[in-house]
């Protein structure tokens, strides 16, 4: 079936410049009949899940917006000039999900652009330690760690109705995946429907202890996996 929606967006200012505030407006559309805004369905608690990166991937955030009249409305500082993807993931009433991306161009002081060639499959942040098990691609392992004490999957809070949120999205094609890990003898596996080889930024967001964790890392996939998006 074709896909006939899309994303107008605006926003307040008439340049995008870095580290200043700006209000973006999204309004989901009809392609074929962009006069009328299209009505959204609530998908993990949200209508729209907006990610935003750089087109380095070097940075990345996930916002939700406010409902405002005919669009949803968000307030965004880009950390640095360039370009940047956005990507919004939504469910129009009575159809199927779609990821609609857009590119906007932020004007000031640029910084040199990171490219990622090795594989980072462990972070931490202030004690809480995360390493990623991927000897099977099809199903990645979360090990989650404080202070050297092992966290089970069913310990952690709910964020946006799921234990946890992945965003996988190729440092190549820039193809683009958001990953809900199912919980399997109380540890998060990743399943992931990745139609292309190579490096994949990623990046991993859940609570503990009503605190939300971001953590980053860089997979080099090499074989196709198996299942995918919104499971």
């Amino acid at each position: 079936m074709k896909n006939t929606v899309d994303i107008q967006l605006e926003f307040n200012n008439n340049t995008l410049r870095a580290k200043e505030p700006t209000t973006l407006l999204l309004i989901p559309i009809s392609s074929e009949e962009s006069t009328t805004p299209l009505s959204l369905e609530e998908v993990h608690t949200k209508d729209i899940h907006l990610i935003v990166v750089s087109e380095d991937l070097s940075f990345f955030t996930h916002e939700h917006q406010q409902k405002e009249g005919k669009g949803y409305t968000v307030n965004l500082t880009f950390p640095f000039a360039g370009k940047f993807f956005l990507y919004s993931d939504i469910k129009p009433l009575g159809g199927f999900p779609v990821v609609v991306q857009k590119t906007v161009v932020v004007a000031g002081e640029q910084k040199e652009a990171q490219h990622y060639q090795h594989e980072v499959l462990s972070a931490s942040i202030e004690g809480v330690y995360v390493q990623l098990d991927v000897n099977d691609s099809s199903a990645i392992k979360v090990h989650i760690q404080r202070n050297g004490i092992l966290i089970p999957a069913s310990s952690l809070g709910d964020f946006l109705g799921a234990k946890a949120h992945v965003v996988m999205i190729s440092q190549e094609s820039k193809e683009y995946l958001h990953v809900h890990p199912m919980v399997h003898k109380d540890e998060l596996v990743l399943h992931a429907d990745v139609k292309a080889k190579g490096i994949f930024r990623t990046w991993l967001q859940f609570l503990l202890e009503d605190r939300l964790y971001t953590f980053d890392f860089v997979l080099s996939m090499k074989e196709l996996s198996l299942s995918g998006h919104h499971h």
